[in-house]
This record gives structure tokens, C-alpha cells and sequence, in this order.
């Protein structure tokens, strides 16, 4: 085991008076999923991090640093680090569930920016049942070859809209996928999949400005999404053409539909 490190990158230039929006990214991605996709023009700084058992932060430190809680206490640590003071959150999938949690635990987030993100599950028999299969899915990365699971993940009808991709971005994200650690993978399903997570439906923040992107192909997020509106009316829906992926999917779209809803917030000056 070692010690537990988080690597992050700036997406931009930093500016010391400009906003910082924190990008954390899906299962089996990196904080390079985000790169290109904001002009260095944009008056916000843009963070990205790789999530514990992703890229390049630490993969093999103790199972206890996988947990949720642990997730954010190490993320609001690094923000401390960077002397970042207060910050946007913007999350895909895995991220925007980390996102999230952060946003509930921490008063400092100013705005929470959602794509294809769950609040988690609220039945508790759906949830055991979630878990079993989580942790289905851990065993056989500990088990079997990463190759195998990549391909068999790829086959789920989740990504089926990304076969409309370029080559050369599917090449790339398949790249991403299996650079990654069969053990990173597995405790993070085990520790913070969607099973494991609290259920953070009664507690969506009620007085956090929040967009939620969805693909108008991904039916399933596009109910969860409306179901998060009813329980926090503040909550901004905008769904763009694509499946579960969007910032992939419809780059320029995505770029423009976060940037605008920024500019909106209160207190920034464009």
C-alpha cells in the first residue's frame, strides 16, 4: 500500500480571481476526458481530477480511502491545499454522484453541475440488490484480464450511442479504459458504487443552483432528472441530443450549455 495522493490538472490557465469549477469524471475515465473542451477565453478556471483508482492518483492504499466520505474528505483536503476557496462542482456519472455528496457536506460549493448523475438508490431491496452487483462486477476485475471487462462494458446499451462517435475518440476512450488498475475498478465499485452510496435523495440540496445535462437517448437519467426537479424545484434540466456521455457526445454543446449557466449565476461578471 501507499500513500494516498491525487492527481489533478488545470484545464486552463489558472487566474487567481476567476471562479474555479472542479471536474471530476465517470467509472474508468480520468480527468482527461475534459480536456479541449473549455476555451482558455472562458472567465472560470477549470480543474480536473482523477478520482482514487483512476489515471493517476493512488490506486493501491487501503479500501478505507475508496468510501464516499473519504472520497470527499480528500477532495476538500486538495481544494485546501490549492487555496481554492470556494468552487463549481461539475460531475459525469460516477463524478456527478461524488459531486454530489460533496455539494451536501460542503457550504462552500456555489454551484452543482450534473451530467447522467444519480442521487443514488432509495429502496433499500433495490439497493442490496445494486451492491450484489457491484460487487459481482468487482470480483470478476480481480479475476479476469481488464480486456475483458472493457469489452463486455462497451456491449452495455448505456454506451451504444458512442459506436456514432469518431473512431479516433472511441479509439481514445478505449485507451482510457484500459490503462486503468483492475484493483482501483474494483474497490471503487465495491466502496462507492451507486449500491454503497447513501441514498442522498432526501438530503438534494435545496438551496444549491444546480444544472442536470442528460442525453435525450439516455431515458433512463432523463426520469431520474425529472424526479430530482420535483424534490428541489431550484434544479436547472437541460437535455441535449446524445446517449449517457454528452461532454463526449455533443462536446461543443455541452461546453456551451456549462459555460452559459455559469455566466448566469449570481455574483460573475462576464
Amino acid at each position: 500500500m501507499t500513500e494516498l495522493q491525487y492527481h489533478y490538472q488545470w484545464l486552463t490557465d489558472y487566474q487567481p480571481h476567476r471562479p474555479t469549477v472542479i471536474c471530476l469524471h465517470g467509472f474508468m475515465g480520468t480527468g482527461a476526458t475534459f480536456m479541449g473542451l473549455f476555451s482558455p477565453e472562458q472567465p472560470f478556471n477549470f480543474l480536473a481530477v482523477d478520482l482514487i483508482g483512476h489515471g493517476q492518483t493512488s490506486v493501491y492504499v487501503h479500501p478505507e480511502y475508496y468510501w464516499m466520505t473519504a472520497v470527499i474528505a480528500a477532495l476538500q483536503s486538495l481544494t485546501r491545499r490549492l487555496q481554492i476557496d470556494d468552487y463549481y462542482l461539475l460531475g459525469y456519472s460516477m463524478g456527478g454522484r461524488v459531486a454530489l455528496a460533496w455539494a451536501i457536506n460542503d457550504s462552500r460549493v456555489r454551484g452543482l453541475i450534473l451530467e447522467s448523475a444519480s442521487p443514488g438508490i432509495a429502496d433499500p431491496g433495490l439497493r442490496d440488490e445494486r451492491c450484489q452487483h457491484d460487487d459481482d462486477l468487482a470480483k470478476q476485475l480481480l479475476t479476469r484480464p481488464l480486456v475483458d471487462f472493457v469489452d463486455r462494458w462497451e456491449r452495455l446499451p448505456l454506451f451504444a450511442s458512442q459506436k456514432a462517435l469518431p473512431p479516433v475518440t472511441r479509439m481514445r476512450i478505449r485507451e482510457e479504459r484500459l490503462s486503468q488498475q483492475n484493483y482501483g475498478l474494483a474497490m471503487s465499485l465495491m466502496m462507492m458504487g451507486t449500491g454503497r452510496q447513501p441514498n442522498y435523495w432526501p438530503r438534494l440540496p435545496q438551496h444549491v443552483p444546480t444544472l442536470l445535462i442528460v442525453g435525450r437517448l439516455d431515458r433512463k437519467f432523463q426520469a431520474i432528472a425529472r424526479q430530482m426537479k420535483q424534490t428541489a424545484p431550484q434544479i436547472t434540466i437541460t437535455t441535449l441530443n446524445g446517449g449517457h456521455c454528452v461532454h463526449l457526445e455533443q462536446a461543443a454543446q455541452f461546453a456551451a450549455t456549462v459555460c452559459d449557466w455559469l455566466a448566469d449565476q449570481p455574483g460573475q461578471q462576464i
